[in-house]
């Protein structure tokens, strides 16, 4: 395996590896904004640098997503009773299920790392432990979004029409502030 770096403009220093296994030309852009395209077997150096000019748009992307990563606010580190939380949690989505008439089966209370909560195929909705550190209206969001789930199954534009019936149009806007919250591993 061998390795070239160069300086790129508009980019830094890009790392171009060759790989004896890789059967395609490949870019990888790690969270720590490191650039490397990967060479594959029978491939040369020119053609690397021809791929990767055809993706620069796409690599700067990639790095605009970083940065705005980067900007996202921590849950705060509060000293909540999770058990108390997920209590009143269960009691708000119950208050919201009975007054929109959005009935779900159960509900669970779990340690996720990617979603703030999700609702099955059979109308089950578990909800991250995370949430309990939102501020309370991402908490109702959330909450709300996961029971308009048991009427419209995917994030469609039927689903959030039907959402923003119940967020006072807002639906769009409570999601992006969503966005700045980071969910963090709890053990």
């Amino acid at each position: 395996m061998s390795i070239t770096t160069l300086a790129i403009s508009n980019l830094g220093f890009v790392t171009f590896t060759r790989s004896s296994r890789a059967k395609y030309q490949r870019i990888t852009v790690r969270p720590d904004k490191t650039i490397t395209v990967t060479i594959p077997r029978g491939g040369s150096l020119s053609e690397a640098k021809q791929f990767l000019k055809s993706k620069i748009s796409w690599i700067q992307k990639q790095l605009q997503k970083i940065d705005q990563h980067a900007q996202c606010r921590d849950m705060p580190d509060l000293d909540i009773d999770l058990k108390e939380a997920q209590i009143n949690l269960f009691h708000q989505l119950d208050y919201f299920s009975k007054k929109h008439n959005l009935s779900y089966n159960r509900a669970g209370f779990r340690c996720q790392k990617t979603r703030w909560g999700s609702c099955s195929g059979k109308n089950n909705i578990n909800l991250n432990v995370n949430i309990a550190f939102l501020p309370e209206e991402l908490q109702d969001y959330v909450l709300l979004h996961e029971l308009v789930h048991t009427k419209v199954k995917n994030h469609s534009k039927n689903f959030w029409a039907e959402l923003d019936k119940y967020t006072e149009g807002r639906a769009k806007e409570l999601s992006k502030k969503l966005k700045k919250y980071r969910i963090k591993l709890r053990v």
